[in-house]
């Protein structure tokens, strides 16, 4: 019988090799708001890899420069995490074909967690199932703590009639999220 390859065995072979898994992976287009997303094209088991968030390696610095170039509709595509002491970013604005960074957020119900894995010396983040994914699913995970603009809602006032309503925009509880570094078993 043969040995099943480790979630990080898995992780790091594809990392090594710079690829997706374009035959278990696919890109859809969502809508307008939502763009587009990564589905599942079979079933994948709780704690499998899925896929690495690829993207230019930067430092903090160079990171708050780009945001200042870039237009707000990329900053998005920029992970911030910390390694080794040091807050490092993995630039992802750039469409260069690979699925991590299309992979939507999802803070109440995510599928993935995001996980640091390092490989040659460097820092990786990369998707793991929380729970068995099915075929057809998108892949979401928890981007985070900010204040993200699609989780807010709107609260309309209530108004006496002839006076203009005012939307106040109301975010969402988020829990913090810690990027882990634990190793599988």
């Amino acid at each position: 019988m043969s040995r099943r390859t480790t979630p990080l065995q898995d992780a790091i072979n594809h990392i090594l090799a710079r690829r997706d898994k374009n035959s278990m992976l696919e890109i859809k287009f969502i809508n307008s708001v939502k763009g587009r997303g990564i589905f599942t094209l079979a079933n994948f088991k709780q704690g499998d890899f899925v896929v690495e968030y690829r993207g230019e390696l930067i430092d903090a610095t160079e990171a708050e420069h780009r945001r200042n170039l870039y237009p707000s509709a990329c900053s998005v595509f920029m992970f911030e995490f910390i390694w080794k002491q040091k807050t490092l970013c993995i630039d992802g604005a750039l469409e260069d074909g690979s699925f991590g960074r299309l992979v939507n957020d999802e803070h109440r119900t995510p599928n993935c967690r995001m996980k640091l894995i390092e490989a040659e010396g460097k820092p990786h983040l990369c998707l793991f199932a929380l729970k068995e994914i099915a075929a057809g699913s998108e892949i979401t995970y928890d981007y985070g703590g900010k204040e993200w603009p699609w989780r807010k809602k709107l609260k309309i006032a209530s108004i006496p009639s002839g006076q203009q309503c005012v939307a106040e925009p109301i975010a969402h509880d988020v829990e913090h999220h810690v990027i882990s570094t634990d190793s599988f078993t």
